[in-house]
């Protein structure tokens, strides 16, 4: 009996050590945090310059390692950036934004962030010898369009310093949703002095990028079409603390399988191709689905006989349920894909809240396939025709999509006594060829850059430079210029409806179905926010859970 006691006493003396040692190692259970996150790009940034970017891939690095004055939490929602604080006067004419002093740039001096680095940024992303493609979303500041457009000076940009953590901003006009847009890349700062020493190459290279956000660039961390590695920064003070460890982006090539990395764990998260939607049934996955991408047909206006919206009218009259469907009796729209009746898609927001919602829908115009034919040739012998000339359909090189645009082929020769003429062709030809107008009619993918609905109707606007419609006509002109012209929801959105209802009536692009963007998650990971359009996502909360 004696001889037990002495374990016992030897085991709880050996319990006691390890309460004792363990806050002094700062023992602690793994909460999921200081991990090494993964994440996949789909090409190589072309620019890490928030000023300047605008494909996808880098903005997605760029939203993570740099911070503007707001910033998105995980659920979309607003939270403080760089600004702690910010108010507005009543009419929402101007805009006072106080700076957290703990802010800094991620070179050897941490280098304090300051108003100066916004109205710099500001500036020369308005700077017409920029060549900022995404500087209009600054434009409802005060002399942003006219400095833009080299008609004011830079000074004269409605932004004040009135102490280095202060940033004053007064607008064109009444503007009460302008902090919802300043998370976005072009509101991020720049440092004057780092950006002079870049002698015009910032953001092409690791060496030439400081910035301020969760995330910094490892040392040599971008390796050019292989890899962006980035590290958590540890002199971030921001809203949130930043979870991952690590935060690395592998670069792809265009074939990738991207279901299948997160089936072998190479990635923790990753926007999965159509093809493999079908494969998240009965799987513990999380997704979340952007409906973001609308198919349907586009019409070079320019071509003969197209022109005429009645001979427009009568092709997609042919557009039936029975012709979307196949022999079998199923639907021979795409798997996960969903049909439309508009042409901007129903994830687009207007200053935060759904466009869909705000302006209505059921714009798709509906045509008759009784009178399909004979206005045809009503519209044919107005140009003294008597038959449809030869046309063509181009249309991706996909056996889904192939099939689909066979079955409408047949239904314009039983309604019409019209054979078209289809031409698959890769994504990248495709594009080439209605960029060079080379096409008569196209089944094609309207997908915007950016989640506003300006950013459909303005790429059918007479001077946008890649028009994919080539339509010119003033009074669709001046529906778009009036929406632009002023930013609030109530001035915008009659302009907004009206053009989108103008593209539908006169059959300028005919919507047939939504793509939708699945957004994965592993089941071991949570906190990721998937910004809509831009393909971007905010790794700041993102850790693994049990």
């Amino acid at each position: 009996m004696t001889k037990m006691k002495y374990p016992v006493r030897f085991t709880s003396l050996l319990l006691a050590i390890v309460m004792l040692i363990c806050p002094l190692a700062s023992c602690k259970r793994d909460d999921g945090t200081d991990k090494a996150i993964s994440y996949s790009l789909t090409d190589e940034p072309r620019n890490l310059d928030p000023q300047m970017a605008s494909d996808n891939n880098s903005l997605l690095v760029i939203r993570n390692i740099f911070e503007g004055l707001t910033r998105f939490d995980q659920n979309g929602l607003i939270i403080p950036g760089v600004a702690e604080e910010w108010n507005s006067n009543a009419d929402y004419t101007e805009y006072t934004f106080r700076l957290r002093k703990n802010a800094v740039w991620s070179d050897e001096e941490k280098t304090p962030v300051t108003a100066h680095d916004f109205v710099f940024a500001w500036q020369r992303a308005l700077d017409p010898a920029t060549k900022s493609t995404t500087c209009s979303a600054l434009f409802p500041i005060k002399n942003a369009r006219a400095m833009n457009s080299g008609e004011a000076k830079p000074e004269s940009l409605g932004v004040t310093v009135i102490d280095d953590f202060t940033l004053k901003v007064s607008m064109e006009y009444s503007y009460a949703e302008f902090v919802l847009q300043t998370p976005n890349a072009v509101f991020m700062p720049c440092n004057e002095k780092f950006f002079l020493t870049t002698k015009g190459h910032y953001g092409l290279d690791d060496e030439y990028i400081i910035s301020n956000g969760p995330f910094v660039l490892a040392k040599r961390g971008w390796n050019h079409d292989n890899y962006v590695r980035t590290i958590r920064n540890e002199n971030y003070a921001g809203y949130n603390k930043v979870s991952p460890r690590v935060l690395y982006f592998g670069i792809r090539s265009a074939d990738t399988d991207y279901f299948q990395l997160l089936e072998n764990e190479t990635v923790e998260s990753a926007v999965i191709e159509t093809s493999n939607i079908s494969k998240l049934k009965d799987t513990d996955y999380k997704f979340t689905t952007v409906t973001d991408t609308t198919w349907g047909f586009l019409f070079n206006v320019q071509k003969p006989v197209l022109e005429l919206p009645a001979i427009r009218r009568s092709l997609m009259a042919c557009v039936t349920d029975e012709a979307l469907t196949g022999s079998d009796g199923k639907s021979l729209i795409p798997y996960g894909f969903e049909t439309a009746n508009d042409i901007i898609p129903p994830s687009t927001h207007i200053n935060g809240k759904l466009y869909r919602e705000l302006a209505g829908g059921g714009f798709r115009e509906s045509f008759s396939t009784e009178t399909a034919r004979t206005n045809m040739n009503k519209a044919l012998a107005s140009v003294e025709l008597r038959r449809m000339p030869n046309i063509t359909l181009i249309c991706p090189d996909d056996e889904q999509i192939i099939e689909l645009m066979h079955s409408i082929m047949r239904s314009w020769q039983t309604y019409l006594y019209v054979y078209v003429n289809i031409e698959p062709l890769d994504m990248e030809t495709l594009q080439y060829r209605i960029n060079l107008g080379n096409y008569q009619i196209a089944f094609y993918p309207i997908s915007p850059s950016k989640d506003d609905p300006l950013n459909t109707l303005n790429r059918f606007t007479s001077n946008y430079p890649s028009n994919p419609a080539f339509l010119n006509h003033p009074a669709y002109d001046k529906l778009v210029q009036k929406a632009s012209s002023r930013s609030n929801t109530e001035d915008v959105l009659p302009a907004m409806a009206a053009a989108e209802k103008y593209l539908n009536t006169y059959v300028i692009f005919y919507p047939v179905y939504y793509e939708v963007t699945y957004f994965v998650m592993r089941p071991t990971v949570s906190g990721i926010y998937f910004s809509p359009f831009d393909g971007a996502a905010d790794f700041t909360n993102c850790k693994f859970v049990k």
